[in-house]
């Protein structure tokens, strides 16, 4: 007759064949608790904003006012001499890409002042 395991009578010959023994076990959950925690690190880490935008003819205040929501700019200062309007159609561009693409197509540039984006005619 085959000796039992003292630790769990599963049929092994003791604790290094043992499934259920402390140090095989944490052998084979070790890698799927890293595994685990890595997914969670990766899903957790924030995504980096996008702007998703489709309009037509629209006034480029109404644009620039809905980049700032968007992308989280607390403060932005808009010339009195902007103007234009313009059809966009983003989806998930980031925020860095469809300012840029704004100010481009009408003419105008950004500055950033500590935490104040100011919007002004080239």
């Amino acid at each position: 007759m085959d000796s039992l395991c003292p630790l769990c009578l599963c049929g092994s010959n003791g604790p290094p064949e043992c499934l259920t023994s402390t140090p095989s076990l944490s052998r084979r959950v070790r890698p799927a608790l890293l595994i685990a925690a890595s997914l969670l690190l990766v899903s957790a880490a924030p995504k980096p904003r996008g702007v998703t935008l489709d309009v037509k003819d629209a006034d480029v205040h109404v644009v620039l006012k809905s980049i700032q929501k968007q992308c989280g700019i607390k403060n932005l200062v808009i010339d009195p001499g902007v103007s234009g309007s313009g059809t966009f159609l983003f989806h998930d561009v980031p925020c860095k890409t469809a300012l840029d693409t704004v100010l481009r197509v009408n003419g105008l540039a950004a500055k950033t002042y500590s935490s104040v984006v100011a919007v002004a005619p080239r």
